[in-house]
């Protein structure tokens, strides 16, 4: 059927119709999210309007007035409509429309068919937590976690309307991409979604000026930005500290919706090269997502018909329609390297979307742009206008993605920007059956007065993690980030109880699991908060091996979860450890504990602190003999060790200072129990032996 196009009637957005048997039914416009009856527009007759006859114009002057009255001009004849023009409609309020029949698209949904709305937190931090786990899902899905569930298929899902042609669910599933709306639930979850949301802080919110737009900042944010403009006589109030952008491990520009579609409501920036580059570090985070990482790798070369190592970035934008449909994919596809002219066109077929462009191609119901020799972008071929329409301007979406856009850093391995309130009416077609607690909680946790989200990640010499948030306006950002550390200070705890009734078959992933609150509470203790605007960040910085620890164990933990009826008791079973009192061992053991060191600028003091409390060995700092060589006790370290010994660490500082006129030593005083921390001529002065470091086969 052929499609039509319907305006917004608060904001005159189009809103593009692939069948009109759409019509009737309730839709929600692409830009400002307003809901409305779905109906063809109609030409109301025009109709020719009477001229009043001339007579004598009113007012106190003289006028000339004839001996004989005027000629009555005959009325004019109303003309009639041209046959086939509709009559005027009856100003009447439309019938309320049943929700649309979901229908079957072969897609594996994340979080069930429950629709119930999460339990408001209000003033209790674990509000959010005060909710029923629902019921388990009957559509039947597709689960790429299958090796890891083991659980038996749900029964089949209801059938297609009787109306839907065989044709309309062919070209859905095209659209849909066999699946690809999973794409946001690999991304979200088994990437880390469990881990954003799982965020804490450890320090009072920070606020910050906002910096100044870029270039291309439009009128809405250009006015939002007024409002920190200091009035006249008043001094600016200078940036603040912004701990969460300090950290932060790359600086480049925020994503765009060019030769994108309008109405795109999900946004995932992805790095498939680097992902899938041969480093270690990333071989290990694939590893890490155990089946899934095979399954994306296969959804990404059926979007793209590109591996993913000849992919450096991908833009993913999804397009949402009413909710049982299954959204809309458009992709934009930046390749690592230029390929030829001739490449491209044998690898992206099709009949030519015009007669003399054949940039542009329509195959299987999918429209694929040739941009240039190393961008191509993808969509619907409903949407093959907005391709070009959108080439120099970013695509309309809604206000609130626009602004989060802004807040993202397109080099970032992995960046998802989205609503909330989207999430939560396509829960049955963006999840897979079996997360729907997972999706429920953290829709919960995150509240229903947030606009707007954007969360991060990178993988480089260290693991890098933000959430950006953006919330309505009558919740300030400074409540707005206290609320969230209320919560998040009790989630380590929380999880604990929870893990406590889980029951893996394997050692391996009982272990792992086991340890996975305890990660969390590391994660706990290293995230950062800060306010800038109206936005509230969280970011976390920590060692690259966190990256394949923190994605296996939220894996793992959110996979047994499916299978553990949490409203059992936890049979806890304790033991008697035997522990063994450090400090009475004697002092050549304890200068042979193991320990792992990560210090990043950390102060002499507060390093050497570290090493005592771990060997359980006091250590003192001579600060009138560092006074006398020129040191103090702020000196930064910065260096990582694993399984070192207590000497090893120690050696660790004082061979910085080898070279210097009045090298670092120390003293080991098991008499007294003690290492002393001096200079070798104080030392020396004072007839105290200093230990040899060389001697002991350190270098």
């Amino acid at each position: 059927m052929a499609g039509l196009t319907i305006p917004c009637p608060k904001c005159d957005a189009p809103l593009k119709l692939k069948d009109r048997r759409l019509l009737g039914k309730t839709g929600k416009c692409p830009r400002c999210g307003h809901k409305f009856v779905l109906q063809e527009q109609t030409e109301a007759p025009l109709e020719l309007v009477e001229e009043p006859p001339v007579g004598p114009a009113e007012g106190k002057n003289a006028t000339w007035i004839p001996d004989s009255p005027a000629a009555a001009t005959p009325p004019a004849t109303p003309q009639q409509p041209p046959a086939g023009t509709p009559a005027p409609a009856a100003q009447t309020s439309p019938a309320p429309t049943p929700p649309p029949q979901q229908q079957d698209t072969g897609i594996p949904g994340l979080f069930g068919d429950s629709t119930e709305q999460p339990a408001a937190g209000g003033d209790d931090p674990l509000g959010f937590l005060n909710s029923e786990q629902p019921a388990s899902s009957t559509q039947e899905t597709a689960n790429p976690l299958g090796d890891l569930v083991g659980a038996s298929s749900p029964a089949a899902a209801p059938a297609t309307a009787a109306a839907t042609t065989s044709r309309r669910k062919r070209r859905r599933r095209r659209s849909s991409g066999g699946g690809t709306m999973m794409f946001l639930a690999i991304l979200v979850l088994a990437a880390g979604g469990g881990f954003w949301y799982y965020q804490s802080t450890q320090s009072n919110p920070i606020v910050v000026k906002k910096s100044a737009p870029s270039s291309d900042t439009t009128s809405t944010a250009a006015t939002d930005n007024t409002s920190n403009t200091p009035s006249a006589g008043t001094s600016a109030r200078p940036a603040r500290y912004n701990a969460v952008a300090e950290m932060s491990p790359t600086s480049g520009q925020p994503v765009e919706l060019l030769h994108m579609p309008a109405g795109v409501r999900v946004v995932i920036n992805l790095h498939p090269a680097q992902l899938w580059s041969s480093e270690r570090k990333f071989a290990e985070f694939r590893a890490s997502l155990g089946p899934l990482a095979p399954w994306l790798e296969t959804k990404i070369q059926e979007l793209a018909k590109q591996p993913p190592a000849n992919i450096e970035r991908m833009v993913i934008g999804l397009i949402l329609g009413p909710r049982g449909v299954p959204p809309e994919v458009a992709a934009v596809v930046h390749l690592a390297e230029p390929q030829q002219r001739a490449d491209l066109l044998a690898t992206y077929t099709g009949r030519a979307h015009q007669e003399f462009n054949p940039n542009i191609k329509i195959e299987n119901g999918r429209a694929y742009h040739i941009i240039d020799d190393q961008t191509i972008s993808t969509c619907p071929e409903l949407y093959v206008d907005d391709l070009e329409t959108f080439a120099k301007s970013p695509a309309m979406t809604a206000d609130n993605i626009q602004e989060m856009l802004k807040q993202t850093d397109r080099d970032r391995l992995l960046t998802v920007v989205f609503e909330p309130s989207d999430l939560d009416q396509h829960q049955n077609s963006l999840f897979p059956a079996g997360s729907e607690l997972a999706v429920k909680k953290t829709l919960s946790f995150l509240g229903d007065d947030i606009w707007a989200a954007a969360w991060s990640l990178n993988v480089a010499d260290d693991f890098y993690s933000q959430l950006v948030v953006r919330g309505e306006n009558s919740v300030g950002p400074i409540s707005l980030s206290k609320r969230y550390q209320e919560r998040l200070d009790v989630i380590p705890e929380l999880l604990l109880t929870s893990v406590q009734k889980m029951n893996p078959q394997r050692s391996g992933y009982r272990k792992l699991i086991g340890r996975y609150p305890a990660m969390m509470k590391v994660v706990s203790l290293a995230t950062s908060v800060a306010v800038e605007g109206q936005f509230v960040q969280l970011g976390v910085l920590l060692p690259s091996k966190a990256a394949p620890n923190l994605a296996l164990g939220t894996l793992l933990t959110w996979d047994e979860s499916t299978r553990t009826d949490f409203t059992t008791q936890a049979v806890v079973t304790t033991q008697k450890p035997q522990k063994v009192d450090k400090a009475k061992l004697p002092m050549s053991e304890r200068l042979q504990l193991k320990m792992d060191v990560d210090f990043r600028r950390t102060p002499l003091q507060e390093a050497f602190a570290y090493i005592a409390d771990e060997s359980k060995i006091p250590i003192e700092i001579d600060g009138d003999a560092l006074k006398l060589a020129g040191f103090t006790k702020n000196m930064p370290q910065t260096f990582q060790m694993n399984n070192a010994t207590t000497l090893q660490a120690i050696y660790g500082i004082v061979k910085n200072y080898e070279a210097e006129s009045a090298p670092l030593a120390i003293h080991v005083d098991e008499k007294n129990n003690r290492i002393l921390v001096l200079t070798v001529p104080v030392a020396a002065k004072q007839n105290l032996s200093t230990f040899d470091f060389k001697a002991a086969g350190m270098k």
